[in-house]
């Protein structure tokens, strides 16, 4: 989810919890919870009503209200003080989420790591958008 005009963060769905968890890699340079509010609210009210939407019917007289969700920020994942590499950063915590590591395993992240994975990830695109990632020389 993109913040402002600069700023991603990885969101993690949890249907069961109704929580919405923000994988943020620069929570101390970031936000108050206020602000998270504002960005999160418009998410927040329409999670329950897409979920109602692919649900069963509820006896419940108010559905929306039984299926409230919340936002938590995990501050024990990797904190990134450089510009420019939120956006990576968003993504590698995602893979990890997918791939059942935790935020303890997240945190293990360096710069050095970062530096790796998004060259890895500037790689992967070329070669998906561009094509071959060999670099061809014509002379």
């Amino acid at each position: 989810m993109m913040w402002g005009k600069d700023h991603w963060v990885g969101l993690v769905i949890n249907l069961t919890c109704r929580q919405v968890e923000i994988l943020d890699c620069n929570i101390p340079l970031n936000e108050s919870d206020n602000e998270v509010n504002k960005h999160m609210a418009y998410l927040l009210r329409a999670l329950p009503h897409v979920f109602a939407a692919f649900s069963p019917p509820s006896d419940s007289s108010h559905p929306e209200e039984d299926q409230a969700f919340s936002w938590v920020r995990p501050d024990n994942i990797y904190f990134n003080e450089r510009s420019g590499d939120c956006g990576p950063c968003a993504v590698k915590f995602l893979e990890m989420h997918a791939a059942g590591y935790s935020y303890e395993d997240m945190e293990q992240i360096d710069d050095k790591k970062v530096d790796i994975f998004r060259q890895k990830y500037a790689m992967d695109t070329y070669e998906e958008f561009i094509g071959n990632a060999k670099v061809q020389n014509d002379g």
